[in-house]
């Protein structure tokens, strides 16, 4: 007997439906078109992309092979998965994204995790009434991936979160509340660190680091798609890393007498921006500690900076 995914219709099975999806996809030349196209369907008859295999002879009716058909079309047409099926996971969290913000990279991940042990090592140093109001800054938060996951695994700590985009911090706000943290991280419309005075002792910063030059040579899904703002980081990709880390130099020069000082900072960096970066921050902080990290993946990821 014949199962229908709907009420009516019943004029294409999952299998058929995947197979001419997954042609569709591969002739357009989308990356890995078998597990998109699994992921599109799955999404659309809300279910596992596993029940999929299992139920390969359901027929889908009318309307869910319109939506289906609907979502291909902007797959093959290059918007980015993410966008598409509005979420994206990040640090085992489900994340909201649209064309708001930069979808999260799972390279991010490691300045959580430098972040979670920073926190760690300064927690176990304070008493309890010596706990700064913010114990974390996040600057440039765009989709708050980065305070959401800290805030998840840190539940003592209170993060501030910036963003220069008015659009993003929405995104940011709707991501913290639907994981039940909004009452833990300030978010605050600010260019890096604008209006801030005294810095909390941990800072993350994920910004544009892609040469500008660059861009238009990135694959669609991303120059075409993801915010601009979000993705340029000037002539060598670090003009806003470099404003950063001058900033950071300023306002622990002018810091008032007895405020406490930030003890570190950790921010993303393109894979061949590693010396670069090393060589700025040395010169804006010779007294700082600075370090460039590598990912996984062995290539130069984050600049950390320690100050004591």
């Amino acid at each position: 007997m014949k199962h229908s995914a709907g009420d009516s219709g019943l004029d294409e099975d999952i299998r058929t439906a995947l197979r001419k999806a997954i042609a569709q996809l591969d002739a357009a030349r989308v990356d890995a078109p078998t597990t998109t196209a699994r992921l599109l369907l799955a999404h659309v008859l809300d279910k596992p992309k596993e029940w999929l295999i299992a139920h390969d002879d359901v027929h889908l009716d009318a309307a869910a092979q319109q939506r289906f058909r609907s979502l291909l079309q902007r797959v093959a047409a290059h918007e980015p998965l993410a966008y598409v099926l509005g979420h994206r996971e990040f640090y085992g969290l489900d994340l909201i994204v649209d064309r708001r913000v930069l979808i999260p990279r799972p390279e991010t991940e490691m300045l959580v995790e430098l972040a979670l042990d920073e926190l760690k090592i300064e927690n176990a140093k304070l008493k309890s009434d010596d706990m700064p109001t913010f114990s974390i800054l996040d600057v440039g938060t765009g989709s708050g991936a980065i305070p959401i996951a800290i805030a998840k695994h840190a539940p003592d700590g209170r993060i501030l979160a910036t963003d220069i985009s008015a659009d993003a911090l929405a995104v940011a706000r709707l991501n913290a509340e639907r994981h039940g943290v909004a009452d833990r991280i300030t978010f605050l419309r600010a260019d890096l660190l604008e209006g801030l005075v005294v810095l909390p002792p941990v800072i993350t910063a994920n910004l544009p680091y892609v040469m500008r030059e660059e861009i238009e040579g990135l694959p669609p899904e991303i120059q075409a798609h993801e915010p601009r703002v979000a993705l340029d980081g000037g002539e060598d990709g670090l003009a806003l890393v470099r404003r950063l880390v001058e900033q950071i130099a300023s306002r622990v020069v002018a810091a008032p007498d007895q405020a406490p000082l930030p003890r570190a900072a950790f921010l993303e960096i393109g894979a061949s921006q590693g010396p670069a970066a090393l060589a700025a921050a040395q010169a804006i902080l010779p007294r700082a500690q600075a370090e460039i990290k590598k990912d996984l993946a062995g290539l130069d990821r984050v600049l950390a900076i320690r100050f004591s």
